[in-house]
């Protein structure tokens, strides 16, 4: 296939733009599904057959995948909604996979951050030490480094993975601009985190607002047409979001438990930075001040108080900027309720006053 991201999708291509046929592609088993099917095996497939060759293979068994651009052999004309994925000019930003039915991966981890979501079925996670199974509507967000597998033993399993590396990722970070548990996962890897959370498993549970998403995010991407790529960013922004509504787990290590508690403290800081104090966190989650106080500063490098003065005068900046408040009710609704510490601080801060920063004056 010879297409351009902003060029017209081929006639023989348009199909798979409506849903329904979609659908059915997802659903009907591919030529070498059909083979594993009537013969299953436990050899590695080509693809990790190349990754060997490539001396991706450590000692004790465990496949390394470098980059998601990873050469894919493709057939000479597509055929399958999975052919048309592999050989998609979106994936110069972000990869794309269907996982084939049928087969055993072997334990494998990657170098780049990747979500996986369960479209139809289900799909059996694998570790060194433990296994979790991912259902219906499920979405895995899983860092680099984690060495794992899947299984995928059922006609209905339908299984996609989205790839990102750094470069791309830190493109959606930008426009995001929150604290949340997915935000910090994310950053964790961008900025090689030493103690990363290794997985945050979602629950969509009844969200039908998911599968349709993917099914645009996956014909956008097969066969993309004008400004695909704008779509497919949007997408993936909706799509963050999505993710941020559903219940979750995570991996329960000691460090992915500090690393998970530390996110968590952050976010109830964001989202009530106008009441918070130490004491509330400590109550909140269950432990002593000043372990709660270490978290922060281990993530931040600010303690409590610095930490909230800085978050609170963000919302004071953008308020004053963006909003037609006087100056005493954005003191108020900030949570600055004393208004000579309020202006000493400001004036600390932004080395002018609030009035200033309102009419555009700046400090020499």
């Amino acid at each position: 296939m010879n297409a351009s991201i902003n060029g017209s999708i081929n006639n023989d291509r348009i199909s798979g733009r409506d849903r329904s046929s979609l659908i059915s592609q997802i659903r009907t088993l591919t030529p070498s599904e059909r083979r594993l099917k009537e013969h299953p095996t436990d050899e590695p497939s080509a693809f990790y057959r190349r990754l060997e060759e490539q001396g991706l293979r450590r000692s004790d068994g465990v496949y390394r995948m470098p980059s998601i651009f990873i050469e894919t052999v493709n057939a000479k004309s597509p055929e399958t909604l999975s052919d048309y994925i592999d050989r998609s000019p979106c994936q110069q930003y972000f990869r794309l996979k269907k996982a084939t039915r049928f087969t055993r991966e072997p334990l494998s981890y990657a170098d780049f951050l990747s979500i996986r979501y369960v479209y139809s079925g289900s799909d059996m996670m694998r570790t060194p030490s433990s296994s979790f199974e991912l259902r219906q509507n499920d979405i895995c967000l899983l860092n680099s480094g984690f060495v794992m597998s899947q299984y995928l033993e059922h006609e209905e399993d339908a299984v996609f993975t989205l790839m990102f590396e750094k470069e791309y990722l830190v493109k959606l970070l930008r426009s995001r601009g929150d604290q949340s548990v997915i935000t910090r996962f994310m950053y964790s890897y961008v900025l090689d985190s030493p103690h990363p959370q290794n997985y945050i498993l979602f629950h969509g549970g009844g969200n039908d607002r998911l599968p349709r998403l993917f099914e645009d995010l996956i014909m956008e991407y097969a066969y993309p047409d004008h400004d695909s790529h704008a779509l497919l960013e949007s997408y993936l922004q909706v799509l963050l979001v999505e993710m941020g509504r559903c219940s979750f787990d995570y991996e329960k290590t000691a460090e992915s438990r500090k690393s998970f508690l530390t996110a968590a403290v952050l976010q109830e800081i964001e989202d009530n930075f106008a009441e918070v104090t130490l004491e509330g966190l400590a109550d909140r989650f269950g432990y002593h001040p000043d372990y709660i106080s270490r978290r922060i500063r281990s993530a931040t490098g600010k303690g409590f108080k610095d930490y909230l003065l800085q978050i609170k005068m963000s919302h004071v900046e953008r308020l004053l900027t963006g909003s037609d408040l006087t100056i005493s009710e954005i003191r108020e609704r900030v949570g600055f309720h004393n208004e000579t510490h309020f202006y000493r601080k400001f004036k600390e801060m932004y080395r002018c006053s609030p009035a200033e920063m309102r009419s555009g004056v700046k400090a020499p």
